[in-house]
């Protein structure tokens, strides 16, 4: 077993990614199998043992990177999977928290959508306050006129019964501005602190992988 942090053994894997690219491609043009005259050897090759013995060793060196990617590969999942780590005042898994990266667009456009929604029902009932206003206000001139002795008292009076039959309201089950506000500091943080938390996890993180 060779002990070592996340960070080299990403670092390998990078590494092995482009060895196995250049094994793999050691095996094209008759590296492993060949057209020759009955009896010639084949071109490249000082003989028919030597075409064998490097095909085999060819094809056995880049199943060994294969397997030595899979068996690092498959140590880092594993360590992701149970490494926990806090980000923007979350606690998830190293796991949890790569995914999120690629998942918190989802977030973002729930959240341009609850933005766009507020703003626009927000202009929408000032409008309509603004409309409803208008109203009470030509209803006084018609009911009270504009006579000195009209009284806030009975001015307050037609406005509530006004107001209680023609008023508008706007429905907020989920306090939009403060939800909209939290959201986006979480995907701000979020954001902005995920690199490096992984980094400096996956530095201190050692895992074991087999030789």
């Amino acid at each position: 077993m060779t002990v070592m942090t996340i960070t080299d053994a990403l670092a390998e894997l990078t590494l092995l990614e482009k060895r196995i690219e250049s094994a793999q491609t050691r095996l094209e043009d008759g590296a492993l199998i060949a057209v020759v005259e009955v009896g010639k050897v084949p071109t490249g090759f000082r003989s028919r043992e030597e075409h064998t013995t490097q095909a085999r060793a060819a094809l056995q060196r880049v199943d060994a990177l294969i397997a030595r990617r899979r068996a690092i590969k498959r140590v880092i999942v594993l360590s992701n999977a149970s490494t926990r780590v806090a980000v923007a005042g979350q606690e998830m898994t190293v796991a949890e928290a790569i995914e999120m990266k690629n998942f918190i667009a989802y977030y973002e456009a729930v959240l341009t959508t609850m933005h766009t929604a507020y703003h626009q029902t927000r202009r929408q009932f000032e409008a309509a306050q603004t409309r409803v206003k208008e109203r009470l206000d030509k209803l006084a001139l018609e009911v009270l006129g504009r006579r000195e002795a009209v009284t806030s008292e009975q001015y307050q009076a037609l406005a509530d019964g006004f107001m209680a039959r023609e008023g508008v309201e706007l429905l907020d089950p989920v306090g939009l501005a403060a939800e909209v506000e939290r959201r986006q500091t979480f995907i701000e943080e979020f954001k902005s602190t995920v690199d490096r938390v992984l980094s400096i996890s996956n530095a201190r993180t050692m895992v074991e992988v087999p030789d």
